[in-house]
């Protein structure tokens, strides 16, 4: 509510006015907080300190921390007329002594810090970018409108400042920093590499040059998908990892089909016409030793022209052959 108090003309010189606020804003004023109507520096210290969140935007009353008294939500104090802060968003009730370079984005509708004129605000992404991603950067729908996949917490009003990967995915720096140091350098959401991993991938290639497999699995392929260019390709099977032949990234993991074996089909069709010459010439060599061939039943097979005696029209071998009959059955007794 409006004091009744009435406001002098001038304010104490500023540099008579001493440092005052939080760990996290120097100001010179206290919100009265609409949801516990507490009495909190800002919205941070009320988050720690209660079981739930404070939207500063629906605060409507704050309390000056030089003269006590309870007002409006306005710029100066209407008693000692004393500026609640060096920079003033009444829009987003921000009220802040440091010089951090802040600026209210209307299209993420909060103050960032940086200075406006090295950032832009992409439409679709939702969020406001360096300029030097103006041309290049990944848009991904709202994306600063989700959690952090990492410790959860919230990107978009989040103050620590966020981590832009290739994928486009945001993630808190602090987050970013912990999951390099636990050797994670993929996206937690879609899995694409987190930062340039070409010197790492040299590296693997050398040790799986200084890693040969044993002989029975030099021609062993399987199917894989690479997670950075998302394509397929079939490589050697290899225990450090599998290399995606488009990118040559080894960010990679197996996608369908057992472990498949390249150069044996060629080997097993080799050993079975070897195995029909033999067969072929243990049949020339009956046909030699013996002419007449009982079969049993009254059935004779005369060996020279491969006819049969069962009282029958018979069909010659040469007609068999012709037809593409096999002639084999014929010998099992």
């Amino acid at each position: 509510m409006d004091t009744v108090s009435t406001p002098v003309a001038e304010g104490p010189p500023e540099e008579s006015i001493k440092q005052i606020g939080c760990s996290h804003y120097k100001r010179k004023s206290k919100f009265v907080t609409p949801c516990c109507m507490k009495v909190y520096t800002c919205r941070f210290c009320h988050d720690e300190k209660e079981n739930h969140v404070i939207n500063r935007k629906e605060v409507t009353e704050l309390i000056c921390s030089l003269c006590d008294t309870r007002q409006k939500v306005q710029a100066n104090c209407v008693n000692c007329n004393v500026g609640f802060g060096k920079y003033t968003c009444l829009e987003c009730n921000l009220f802040d002594d440091e010089d951090k370079k802040q600026f209210h984005c209307g299209g993420c509708g909060i103050c960032r810090i940086g200075g406006a004129d090295k950032f832009f605000h992409c439409p679709k992404c939702n969020m406001c970018l360096p300029v030097q991603l103006k041309e290049g950067h990944k848009c991904v729908e709202n994306v600063s409108r989700a959690n952090c996949p990492v410790c959860l917490d919230d990107i978009h009003t989040s103050r620590i400042p966020c981590h832009i990967p290739p994928c486009g995915h945001l993630l808190h720096r602090t987050c970013f920093e912990q999951l390099l140091k636990a050797g994670l350098y993929a996206c937690p959401i879609c899995q694409t590499s987190l930062m340039n991993m070409e010197q790492l991938w040299k590296y693997w290639d050398s040790e799986v040059e200084s890693t040969p497999m044993p002989p029975e699995y030099s021609n062993c392929y399987v199917e894989i998908l690479c997670k950075d260019c998302h394509k397929e390709s079939s490589v050697k099977f290899h225990v450090v990892g599998f290399k995606c032949t488009h990118c040559g990234s080894y960010n990679t993991c197996r996608v369908k089909g057992p472990i498949t074996v390249r150069g044996y089909l060629r080997t097993a069709i080799r050993y079975f016409a070897r195995f029909c010459n033999s067969l072929i010439s243990v049949t020339r060599y009956i046909y030699s030793n013996f002419p007449m061939l009982s079969l049993g039943n009254g059935v004779e097979m005369n060996m020279e022209n491969m006819s049969l005696n069962d009282g029958q029209p018979g069909v010659s071998a040469e007609d068999e052959i012709n037809e593409g009959r096999l002639l084999f059955p014929y010998f099992i007794t």
